[in-house]
């Protein structure tokens, strides 16, 4: 068997289901043997850009907790990549990379995007080797089962993470040799679970069981190793609240009572209210890292525990008291054993009230009008509380950076059943664009995706809607539109006194724009710069396109202060939030 159909055949085998790239001379070996051998098991997604391919790998393992694949030609093709990778690196998410390389023969005479790093050639596998957990270039043939198998293995365990394989266009061509008698039949045969003893988690059951004021705090390392299910049940029998981290808004109902919010730089000032009085935080699954622990303040180690699998983040940014290095799931499911055989309730958040930031103006930023005076402006704020009736139950919800995505998670819960997803690893705007792809690739037929974007990720990764035509997926992308970078010049302003370089552009029409990528059979858009407008256009979605994937530009000339800690004072003014329990939903 030739090196490119033992690669796309085990692909097709594993149930990858998808390969996200764009083609080019070094890497065409692969995308004709998915033509040859991919059948209706394994398909090509083209992107437009491999950035764009490297960030619906990571959507698509994110969401839907598989290895994620994605591939790209030398030269230009294979640097491109670097920015999805390395938020998959950040973020743990695990990720497949085929980079295709020049023959062997030319490397370091004068091969066309060379990267050998022989003479003043880029060196491929130190670039990749800072943004990956393992590189390896596959140079005699007979390294490429054993090759390929340790980089599955590192993708998918321990800490998850990118992995790339670099492939010469000259080795495609050669014989590998049939599959190995012990080769893995599916993903899943690749890990080696182990049950967790009881001794390893006994020390943060008692804490538990002792704490006056215990609360769990969840980061997105649940719905990785997929413990949302164990979490969830241990939570309400041993009655303990839960706030999570801004990138695991969806592993706990939000309508639960012992729901408290969300923690981090765009939380609710009463969840960090809440974890600063308990006497026990328990952090599941996150590092701890400054967008989740600077609004907490120090956190006292005697009064922290930690379940990672990979605790060396957390512990070095706090030194936690506990430390459980095991997956969050095997560990809940032990603590769950023994809070069978050992009952107890935490006393209950009796009293608890979520409380947001009420939303304010932001100072003018040398606009030529101010836009604050117009009646019936579309505000940031507003348009959230529309849209969330629009969220899809079920589906997926893709946050890009900026002002918007801290709006939202603030502002808006997530709906029963379905993800939200946000790239703070590296934070790349653009990242939902074509993350949202990966993340409805693989959805149940009715579900729905959308996106929650600015303008300025529009820019840089917009024509990936493109993909999205190309694919007919229901994805709806929300363009919050104010011809700036708002997280920027919000930074500008209260850092900077208000002295704005670098943060804003001439007007940008997306509507238009996006007008270009697909006719209307194929693409619905739609643009609203009054609440009014923005209802009317979400119900003809709603209510006549969602089997289309859609743009919906909102205008926003009135700018709001982002609810981000950074940004507000101690006495910013808040207001309590009432349950929501009659929203309207997407449901196909």
């Amino acid at each position: 068997m030739r090196l490119a159909d033992a690669l796309v055949s085990t692909l097709r085998d594993w149930d990858v289901r998808h390969v996200f790239g764009v083609s080019g001379a070094n890497i065409e070996h692969v995308h004709d043997a998915i033509h040859r051998l991919g059948g209706d098991r394994l398909r090509s997604v083209m992107a437009r850009r491999e950035d764009g391919a490297a960030f619906m790998a990571d959507g698509r393992a994110r969401v839907h907790r598989t290895l994620g694949v994605c591939c790209a030609t030398s030269g230009g093709g294979m640097v491109n990549l670097l920015a999805g990778l390395a938020e998959s690196y950040a973020e743990s998410v695990p990720v497949l990379a085929l980079i295709g390389q020049p023959p062997r023969q030319f490397e370091g005479r004068g091969a066309f995007q060379d990267s050998s790093g022989i003479g003043r050639t880029v060196d491929a596998t130190g670039l990749l080797r800072a943004a990956t957990k393992r590189v390896a270039k596959i140079e005699d043939p007979a390294d490429f089962w054993p090759e390929l198998r340790a980089a599955a293995v590192a993708a998918l365990t321990g800490r998850p993470g990118p992995v790339a394989l670099l492939l010469p266009r000259d080795v495609f061509d050669l014989p590998v040799g049939p599959r190995p008698a012990d080769w893995p039949a599916d993903l899943s045969a690749l890990l080696t679970p182990r049950a967790v003893d009881r001794h390893t988690v006994r020390p943060l059951f008692d804490a538990l069981r002792a704490a006056h004021r215990p609360v769990l705090l969840i980061g997105h390392g649940v719905r990785r190793s997929g413990a949302a299910d164990e979490i969830t049940s241990f939570a309400r029998r041993a009655g303990v609240p839960v706030a999570a981290t801004m990138a695991a808004r969806g592993e706990f109902p939000n309508d639960d009572p012992l729901f408290l919010g969300v923690a981090g730089a765009a939380g609710h000032p009463s969840a960090h209210t809440y974890l600063k009085e308990s006497d026990l935080v328990v952090a599941v699954g996150t590092g701890l890292g400054v967008m989740t622990r600077a609004p907490l303040g120090r956190l006292d180690p005697g009064r922290l525990a930690v379940v990672n699998i990979d605790p060396g983040e957390a512990e070095r940014a706090t030194a936690p008291g506990i430390v459980v290095a095991e997956d969050a799931k095997a560990a809940f499911r032990t603590l769950s054993a023994l809070l069978d055989a050992e009952p107890f309730t935490a006393p209950p958040p009796d009293g608890y009230e979520l409380r947001r930031y009420r939303p304010r103006l932001a100072p003018v930023t040398g606009r030529p009008h101010d836009a604050r005076t117009t009646r019936d402006t579309l505000r940031q704020s507003e348009a959230i509380r529309v849209i969330e009736d629009y969220l899809p139950r079920g589906g997926n919800i893709l946050l890009d950076a900026g002002n918007c995505a801290s709006a939202a998670i603030h502002l808006a819960q997530v709906p029963e059943g379905a993800s939200s997803t946000i790239a703070l690893g590296m934070g790349g705007m653009g990242y939902s664009i074509a993350a949202a792809i990966g993340a409805q690739l693989g959805s149940a037929p009715d579900a729905r995706t959308v996106v929650l974007c600015g303008d300025g990720a529009f820019l840089m990764n917009g024509f990936e809607v493109h993909t999205a035509v190309a694919e007919r997926l229901p994805v709806l992308y929300v363009v919050f539109n104010n011809n700036m970078h708002g997280m920027c010049v919000t930074r500008q302003q209260t850092f900077f006194d208000s002295r704005l370089e670098c943060v804003s552009y001439p007007a940008l029409d997306v509507a238009t724009v996006a007008c270009g990528l697909g006719g209307p059979d194929r693409l619905w858009v739609g643009t609203a710069g009054t609440p009014h407008e923005l209802r009317d256009r979400l119900a003809d979605y709603h209510d006549r396109h969602t089997h289309l994937p859609g743009v919906l530009e909102l205008r926003l000339p009135a700018e709001e202060v982002p609810p981000f800690a950074a940004f507000l004072p101690e006495d910013e003014p808040t207001y309590v939030v009432g349950r929501r329990a009659d929203s309207r939903v997407l449901a196909g």
